[in-house]
């Protein structure tokens, strides 16, 4: 790689930088592409039988008129094409599972789920607004849907559920409430709902209402996150962490033993700088279940916070004994391997690395740990175009953003060095090479680093208070329990 196009990659890592510290971290994953809603157990009609045969055998023509016959013969399956579709995307064709979709508004116009489908990918995208246009379409053609009735029942929720999304993405907590009602009259037992709508609720200022309906989701399903933990994740969120940590508090105390809770709580104490909390979360998760895959993992990411590497590698090593395709797991053992001063496992971590975005190669921190796995292993100009690949997916971590200065630094490229070392440090969120960013920093600035010249957030309203006349959260289901935001 160029030193031209090294400095585009620093370019746009600060540009994304300076986007990771308005946004929140998502968590990455790899894109399921499924799209399969049929109202009918597909599989046990001899047809579909024959279609997915000859699908396999890659005689497409062939396996779309099976599925036209079997469409024709059972009203509950989906149009041919959005059948084809299903096959398109099971066998990871994703181009050619779009232009079956395409195919099937022209095949069936009065058919609602294709465009459902579309805003699906559309929103998975970021591609908000042709989500709105798409779900708003679908939205039309289902209320007027004469079809199946049982598909009907599938698609309503599911379309009301995208343009809930919609309104999330923008900010439009009333719209977003209304849809996820309404979504919720039709499946009032779907308890996910009402978490969103709590959070909704919330982002309007009635932190009672979301409490409440956050513990009716928790007694519709037991399953749920405790709702003293979850309005603790929402006022995180807000931000507010002072009330973040009371309603955390309030969690550990009513389940001290539930792993959920206490995972949670971990993976909180550790975004928010209490590395000795996460610890102790993560080793109370494991007392609790010591086979938890969740627990061994973030206990290794607390290792690997305190620098504690070999305790690191022990875990991770654990976790990918438990779960051997665990992206979490074998990326932080990659990460693990190699930092340690033993080439063999700097081979390893880079079998993991390379591994990875192989399988993963649309997560962003599959490249960048590949691109530090390269560096740490000598060889500089694939680490290069790695961290490049990290770099161009749109939003940038401050470990990242840590990697990318140290090639520059090897580069003679000080000064941008120096400019991403800031923008990691100003993000103001814990990161594992903190410390080795702030040192380097400081070492290319000639003075010390400080937390005042960073950019200023955007000024938030408070966070939601419940006033006078609302009637405040219980956590017992009874009077005496002080609203939210003055919990004793």
């Amino acid at each position: 790689m160029t030193h031209g196009s090294l400095k585009r990659a620093w370019i746009v890592a600060a540009t994304c930088g300076a986007l990771w510290l308005a946004a929140d971290r998502a968590v990455a994953q790899p894109v399921v592409e499924s799209v399969d809603t049929s109202a009918t157990r597909a599989e046990n009609i001899i047809e579909v039988q024959d279609a997915i045969a000859r699908f396999r055998e890659r005689d497409f023509d062939g396996a779309l008129k099976k599925l036209e016959e079997a469409a024709k013969k059972n009203e509950d399956l989906p149009p041919a094409q959005i059948m084809m579709a299903q096959l398109f995307a099971q066998a990871n064709m994703g181009p050619a599972m779009r232009q079956a979709l395409e195919r099937a508004v022209i095949a069936a116009p009065q058919d609602p789920e294709a465009y459902a489908i579309m805003g699906e990918f559309a929103l998975r995208e970021g591609r908000v607004t042709d989500a709105d246009l798409l779900y708003a379409q679908a939205k039309k053609l289902v209320d007027s849907f004469t079809g199946s009735k049982k598909r009907k029942e599938i698609l309503q929720p599911r379309i009301l559920n995208g343009l809930a999304t919609v309104a999330e993405a923008r900010g439009d907590w009333a719209l977003a409430q209304k849809l996820l009602e309404e979504q919720l009259k039709l499946e009032p037992k779907n308890a996910g709902v009402m978490e969103r709508i709590a959070r909704a609720m919330f982002q309007q200022k009635n932190a009672a209402g979301a409490f409440e309906m956050l513990q009716k989701a928790k007694a519709e399903d037991k399953n749920m996150l405790t709702p003293e933990a979850r309005l603790a994740q929402f006022y995180e969120a807000y931000p507010d962490h002072a009330q973040a940590k009371v309603w955390m508090d309030k969690a550990l105390q009513k389940a001290p033993n539930d792993l959920r809770t206490l995972l949670v709580a971990g993976e909180w104490a550790l975004q928010t700088g209490q590395i000795d909390k996460a610890k102790q979360y993560a080793t109370d998760a494991l007392k609790v279940d010591s086979k938890s895959l969740e627990a061994k993992i973030l206990r290794g990411v607390v290792a690997l916070f305190q620098n504690e590497i070999k305790d690191a590698e022990m875990w991770f090593e654990n976790a990918v004994m438990q779960s051997p395709g665990n992206f979490a797991a074998t990326n932080n053992l990659a990460l693990a391997l190699c930092e340690q001063n033993d080439e063999s496992k700097k081979r390893r971590a880079l079998e993991y690395a390379e591994r990875n975005v192989r399988s993963f190669d649309r997560i962003a921190e599959a490249w960048s740990t590949y691109g530090w796995v390269l560096y740490k292993n000598g060889r500089l100009d694939l680490a290069e175009q790695a961290l490049q690949r990290a770099a161009s997916a749109g939003q940038v971590s401050p470990d990242t953003l840590y990697f990318i200065a140290r090639v520059g630094v090897d580069r003679g490229q000080r000064e941008q060095a120096k400019q991403l070392l800031k923008a990691a440090l100003d993000a103001k969120r814990p990161f594992s090479k903190q410390q080795e960013a702030l040192i380097l920093y400081e070492q290319l600035a000639g003075k010390a680093y400080d937390p005042a010249e960073a950019p200023k957030p955007e000024t938030t309203t408070p966070a939601p208070k419940a006033e006078a006349t609302t009637p405040a959260p219980r956590t017992d289901g009874g009077a005496g329990t002080p609203p939210a935001t003055k919990p004793k």
